[in-house]
């Protein structure tokens, strides 16, 4: 039997089973203990019936008054690797507030005060037969029912397999082979104003609906029965609210903002109107177009002149570590033009001089410098650069180029809500590998852009990468590796470096490889920065459970101050990456290897400011990230708040 602690719950899940569904009057549980002392470490207990049925029943299913309103509780509440759970544990509580703040809708369909006479319960959770009587008799009790027979439960059979029977059906819809249940959006959508003048401006008290409930997916929303100003050339802040409670509000409808609106994370921008950046108010109509991949897409169309700015915001799953702010949007027009420069330039047999020339010609046409670049602006030349895929087959100079430039503008890989399916059409090519393989330019950009877009890979790509890499990078035993370019050796190093997916077992082979290689007088930064990333305390993309354990990296650690650097600048960088304070005991060096850490700084002058975060857990700032990711994240996208 396992020792790991699984075995524990194999235990408790099966007494749980004997106790709901057997007539027995008390369990006993098993803990078996780790180490050399198996028996001697176990732990047991008996747990009798009543008190597992009064713990779960009183309190996770109590009876509630329906007059008690919703709030929120103070506190952080319980979270593990960045996910927030519930506060309130009362499953009646959340039930009884559902019900208050549809009933309306439900009684104006009906004409008629509701009352449910039919509960269907979902999910292994609620099969216990207890459970199902406790919520049937608190909704009997909310809607003071007289006939005690009532709600009635639904027979359903096979709890534990109701998802996964209608995500089994859901996919044999998608193949033309079920009927599709369509009811559009489940929230209504809307954008924060000043209703004074309708200016869309920062935490306004009103908001005017985008995309009300039930709007199916696709669809095209023009605002044409108001006018709103924008802000230009100046930092403004675009608040987004959602409301799956709201069911009476149009698009156009003017609302104030209440208890019944969830708040979604804003985008801070700049509009940029006209060349000299004078700051003004300019009249607009609002466009929004809903797509089906769960993103809204938002038009300000000038009124004053052909200026069009786009907006888009992110309504599901994202990387939580992700922010967007201060981003510049600009005009439909100027993207146009830049789109019309990059085909003309990648379509045409183009010589090498005019292909090198193409991002100065977009900086000019932009009129910002490439590290200004907005995140929207950048996908746009991505979406251009994938459609002409094929053109990179044109000659060696013409691969380099949009290899160069695909992965600049996809990077870091993720932060719009349509890079999934970018990252998608990119891994195509990826098994091909680069057409000139014999060319060292081509060679080493192919590897370039992998890194820059590894975010967006999935586990399963990184893993790939990982595997398909070691037989060129990491020899047999006896055997040697293949002949590589050396700059395509330090951009594969790199790359590598850069997928924080990868399970804990690949990241301590690479990491041990990247140590084994580094030679005190003929190292690069580049290989430090490789095995800093990897033996990383704090990832960028990445969920706590893909970070090295501390012990293996300590080995490292101790292995690297043994030795005498010719440039110690790149060596202690990497040591106070792979050794920086999280305030995670699970993740964090022991204090032993800080302080030999902290001694090798003293011997170098390293400042206090730079020592700081080993002695404290201190957020990653912005001009930290670009350190650790290699090169300068889009303007606008934040990894770490």
């Amino acid at each position: 039997m396992a020792t790991d602690g699984k075995c524990c719950v194999i235990s408790a899940g099966r007494q749980k089973k004997n106790i709901f569904s057997k007539e027995k009057k008390e369990v006993k549980i098993t803990l078996v203990g780790e180490g050399s002392s198996l028996i001697g470490g176990t732990m047991s207990a008996t747990i009798e019936k009543d008190f597992i049925y009064d713990t779960i029943v009183d309190g996770f299913f109590p009876f509630v008054d329906t007059d008690i309103g919703y709030a929120k509780k103070s506190g952080h509440g319980i979270s593990e690797i960045g996910l927030p759970y519930e506060q309130e544990p009362a499953i009646t509580h959340h039930l009884n507030w559902f019900l208050k703040r549809h009933g309306k809708d439900v009684e104006k369909i009906l004409g008629k005060k509701p009352f449910p006479h039919l509960i269907l319960f979902n999910g292994g959770a609620l099969k216990p037969a207890f459970i199902q009587e406790r919520i049937r008799g608190v909704v009997s009790k909310w809607f003071g029912n007289e006939d005690e027979s009532l709600p009635k439960i639904l027979e359903n059979p096979d709890h534990d397999l109701s998802v996964a029977m209608g995500a089994a059906y859901y996919g044999l819809v998608k193949l033309g082979k079920g009927v599709r249940v369509g009811s559009g959006s489940a929230r209504s959508y809307y954008l924060g104003i000043n209703a004074e003048k309708e200016r869309i401006t920062k935490k306004g008290e009103k908001a005017v609906c985008i995309v009300e409930r039930g709007l199916n997916e696709g669809a095209d929303v023009i605002l044409t029965d108001r006018e709103f100003e924008v802000l230009t050339n100046q930092l403004v802040n675009f608040d987004v609210y959602s409301s799956s409670y709201r069911s009476g509000d149009r698009h156009g409808d003017v609302v104030s903002v209440d208890d019944s609106m969830s708040v979604l994370p804003s985008i801070q921008t700049v509009i940029k109107f006209g060349k000299k950046g004078i700051k003004t108010a300019l009249p607009v109509k609002i466009e929004v177009k809903y797509t089906e991949i769960g993103t809204i897409l938002l038009w300000c169309k000038s009124l004053s002149s052909s200026h069009r700015w786009q907006l888009q915001f992110q309504l599901r799953g994202n990387n939580t570590a992700l922010n967007v702010a201060e981003e510049s949007v600009l005009d439909d027009s100027v993207i146009a033009a830049v789109k019309k420069q990059i085909n003309e330039v990648f379509l045409e047999i183009s010589d090498s001089e005019t292909l090198d020339l193409i991002v100065k010609k977009i900086v000019d046409i932009v009129e910002l410098r490439k590290d200004k670049w907005p995140l929207g602006f950048i996908r746009n030349i991505s979406d251009e650069l994938i459609k002409q895929i094929d053109t990179r087959l044109i000659s060696s100079v013409h691969e380099s180029r949009w290899l160069n430039l695909t992965g600049y503008c996809m990077r870091p890989g993720f932060g719009n809500g349509f890079d999934e399916q970018r990252i998608k059409n990119l891994w195509k090519i990826y098994k091909k590998g680069p057409e000139y393989s014999k060319n060292v330019q081509s060679v080493s950009e192919w590897w370039v852009m992998w890194r820059r877009v590894a975010g967006g890979l999935k586990p399963g790509h990184q893993r790939q990468f990982s595997q398909d890499l070691t037989p060129l990078l990491i020899p047999k035993k006896g055997g040697s590796i293949s002949r590589l370019f050396p700059q395509e050796m330090i951009e594969m190093w790199m790359a590598i470096a850069n997928m924080e997916y990868l399970l804990i077992k690949d990241k301590i082979k690479w990491g041990r490889y990247f140590l084994s290689c580094l030679k005190p007088k003929k190292s690069r930064p580049q290989h430090f920065w490789a095995l800093s990333r990897i033996g990383a305390r704090e990832l960028l993309y990445g969920s706590a459970d893909r970070v090295v354990p501390p012990d293996e990296v300590e080995k490292w650690i101790e292995t690297i101050l043994s030795m005498e650097w010719k440039n110690y600048k790149p060596v202690l960088s990497a040591l106070i990456h792979m050794a920086r304070k999280t305030g995670d005991r699970t993740r964090d060096i022991s204090q032993v290897i800080i302080e030999k850490i902290l001694d090798k700084l003293s011997q170098h002058n390293i400042s206090q400011k730079q020592q700081k975060s080993l002695k404290e857990v201190i957020p990653i700032k912005k001009q930290e990230e670009t350190a650790i990711f290699g090169e300068s994240l889009p303007s606008g996208i934040i990894i770490k708040q």
